[in-house]
C-alpha cells in the first residue's frame, strides 16, 4: 500500500532543490596566463602606502611586473 504523498503549497515548491547545480570546472582552474598575486606582497604594499594612488601606482608596477617577468 503507498503512502498518500503530501499536498504542498506553491512555497514548497518553488524551494525545493531536486537537481543539485554544479558549476563547471573552468570556474575553480586559472585560465592559461592569469596573473597569481602574492597576498603577503600585496598587504604590505598596503600597510606602506596608505595613499589609494600611490597604492594603485605600486600596484600597478607589481602587475607589470608579473606579467612581463622584468625586474622592478
Amino acid at each position: 500500500m503507498e503512502k498518500p504523498t503530501k499536498k504542498r503549497t506553491l512555497n514548497e515548491l518553488r524551494q525545493s532543490k531536486p537537481f543539485g547545480y554544479k558549476p563547471p570546472k573552468s570556474h575553480f582552474e586559472f585560465v592559461e596566463g592569469s596573473i597569481k598575486f602574492d597576498n603577503y606582497y600585496i598587504t604590505d604594499l598596503i600597510k606602506k602606502y596608505p595613499n589609494d594612488s600611490d597604492l594603485g601606482k605600486e600596484l600597478r608596477k607589481y602587475y607589470l611586473h608579473l606579467k612581463n617577468k622584468t625586474s622592478f
